[in-house]
């Protein structure tokens, strides 16, 4: 069902607000957290390098509550005001796979990747994240929805 492809990818800067929360909280914040960092791009005189992303650190091993960080890439590293810091994704080889539908049914995808991985004799090395290429204002039917998640790995 899933194609997992490996990718290399540079360090990228990013601006991003984090938090941590319960899964039921992340809807509302993340809509928030994206529109305040999209300003600061915009106040700092930035320019964005890609879609918006977001890295979710469990918290426990449930996955019910996790550390969130979401924001966007940006075109050089730049300091963050108030709530708003800088951040980067890392460097490095990454396994990666392509999700259409809603948010809440990726975890076959996740599944997918760390099954691609551990068949290649790998091993994961950071948080993954996500890449969200559509906007649910604009695109209000999920199962259209596309977003690519980052796993990274060492071979």
């Amino acid at each position: 069902m899933y194609q997992v492809t490996s990718r290399h990818v540079y360090e990228q800067p990013t601006l991003v607000m984090t938090g941590k929360m319960r899964v039921e909280e992340i809807k509302d914040w993340i809509g928030t957290a994206y529109a305040r960092v999209a300003e600061q791009v915009g106040k700092l005189g930035l320019t964005f390098a890609g879609p918006p992303f977001a890295r979710y650190r469990p918290l426990d091993e449930s996955f019910e509550e996790f550390e969130i960080e979401a924001g966007f890439p940006i075109d050089r590293p730049a300091s963050g005001v108030g709530e708003v810091t800088s951040s980067s994704l890392p460097g490095g080889t990454a396994a990666v796979v392509t999700h259409i539908g809603p948010y809440d049914q990726m975890r076959p995808a996740y599944e997918a990747i760390q099954s691609w991985i551990e068949a290649k004799g790998g091993t994961s090395s950071d948080v993954p994240w996500e890449v969200y290429y559509s906007d649910p204002v604009a695109e209000p039917d999920p199962s259209t929805w596309r977003t690519e998640i980052y796993q990274p790995y060492i071979a």
